[in-house]
């Protein structure tokens, strides 16, 4: 790891411990994953890559893979990530897992290998199901899709009603089980909103995040580690 990587990974730790990680917000998860992107970083995984939007994000100097459950265009291996991800310990300096998580059983083996195969840093992000836009629709007597009990068996579906609460206390234990740095930030609006960035400030995060980012850096004691096995 370079010493500018070390210092942005110390930094992420004493930025955490002010305890000011939460009030960071952004608007589109694949800029949050562009701009988090440390300078060492050649390869990228995308876990649930979908149609490989990501992929347009990225700079052109960072090699893209993407994987998923189900077959297409950017899809370069189709696997299901709680059978384990078909690839070897390091073998990408980024893993990139946006809103996928939550559709897992064993969310933490799923996370366990978006960190084995990773070099550098492992993105993520969970949503936040108790939003107010969501309670509203719940009172109006709307179903999400991701939840609905539909006549036939689906293939994909939500197994898990994250709050930003449950999300947070999920990745602190993660980072901490797994010796990672960790940083976040919370999604209010997917454009700027300075009424809704303002009142997410001195209103729960339950309330106003949709989402939340979430940054891991392996430390350089894990790399190396990693390296011996």
């Amino acid at each position: 790891m370079t010493n500018e990587t070390l210092r942005w990974a110390n930094g992420a730790r004493e930025y955490q411990g002010k305890g000011l990680v939460t009030l960071q917000l952004f608007h589109s998860k694949f800029e949050e994953v562009a701009s988090h992107l440390v300078p060492e970083s050649r390869t990228l995984l995308d876990v649930g890559c979908r149609d490989g939007r990501l992929k347009s994000y990225i700079p052109p100097t960072v090699e893209y893979t993407g994987i998923d459950l189900c077959p297409g265009q950017s899809v370069a291996k189709v696997c299901n990530i709680e059978q384990g991800i078909p690839y070897s310990e390091n073998s990408f300096d980024t893993v990139v897992a946006l809103d996928v998580l939550e559709h897992t059983d064993n969310i933490w083996f799923a996370f366990s290998e978006l960190v084995r195969v990773a070099r550098l840093q492992v993105m993520l992000v969970l949503p936040n199901s108790y939003h107010w836009k969501d309670r509203l629709r719940f009172l109006r007597g709307k179903e999400r899709d991701k939840y609905k009990l539909e006549p036939q068996a689906i293939k994909d579906r939500h197994r898990w009603l994250t709050s930003y609460t449950t999300a947070h206390a999920f990745a602190n234990h993660m980072a901490e089980d797994l010796g990672l740095s960790l940083t976040e930030a919370i999604m209010v609006d997917d454009r700027p909103n300075w009424v809704r960035e303002l009142l997410a400030r001195v209103l729960p995060h339950n309330l106003m995040s949709v989402a939340i980012f979430f940054l891991f850096v392996k430390s350089e004691q894990r790399v190396l580690a990693d390296r011996v096995l």
